[in-house]
């Protein structure tokens, strides 16, 4: 349970960098696409997972590079908690896939 802990605050700390990008990519999308809800999801999905996680992962390394030394004393290595990270976003995005399919099923 205290690792989970510590993957969540990692991962609440990383998106405060990675977060503004997807909604960026979102709302700039919902201009382009036919169903504006569509499109969001579709833009924000995609780009939580690709850029806006490099983006984040390097903002954060930028900012915060000492705060590894404490996720590696707690027994964390940076592998791990970036691979967390990746995941909990591959779930946020199958999450809005899921909900994209059920509003315009």
């Amino acid at each position: 349970m205290q690792k989970l802990k510590l993957h969540l605050h990692y991962y609440k700390g990383l998106q405060s960098f990675g977060l503004p990008f997807s909604l960026l990519a979102g709302v700039v999308s919902m201009a382009f696409s036919e169903h504006k809800l569509i499109g969001f999801i579709n833009a924000f999905s995609l780009n939580l997972l690709t850029g806006s996680f490099i983006l984040a992962l390097y903002f954060f390394e930028q900012r915060y590079s000492g705060q590894y030394f404490f996720y590696h004393n707690l027994g964390l290595s940076k592998l791990s908690l970036v691979i967390g990270a990746y995941l909990i976003n591959v779930a946020i995005a199958l999450l809005l896939f899921c909900l994209k399919l059920y509003l315009y099923a």
